[in-house]
């Protein structure tokens, strides 16, 4: 009867630590995906906000971004095993936009519309 008590405890035991390991497992998969807010101080227009948007959705791993022409800001989602905030700034500014307190490549910036350069 001793070892039928001691089988059942040990059973629930293990069923208890595979749940907790499941769940450890399952909390680190949603940790994988980060927000940020990166500030673009130097979109004029909507064609700004449609080249940034494209080419932060081309950085792989960006799951999702919205720009804020009025508020001049994109919030990005990516997943942190695939890109980071610096891959993520150093596209925008290679297609010719201010990216936090990173400057656009000047190249890129004099290619751009002129309804896109700052006044």
């Amino acid at each position: 009867m001793k070892t039928k008590k001691n089988l059942l405890i040990l059973a629930v035991f293990t069923l208890v630590m595979m749940t907790i390991s499941v769940n450890i497992s399952e909390s680190k998969e949603i940790q994988k995906s980060k927000t940020i807010t990166i500030e673009l101080n130097s979109i004029q227009c909507d064609m700004c906000v449609e080249k940034v948007t494209e080419v932060i959705n081309s950085v792989v791993g960006v799951e999702k971004a919205e720009v804020d022409l009025e508020k001049k800001i994109a919030t990005v989602t990516y997943n942190t095993d695939m890109t980071n905030k610096k891959a993520i700034e150093k596209a925008i500014t290679s297609a010719g936009y201010n990216a936090n307190k990173k400057t656009a490549d000047k190249e890129a910036y004099n290619n751009l519309s002129s309804c896109c350069k700052k006044p």
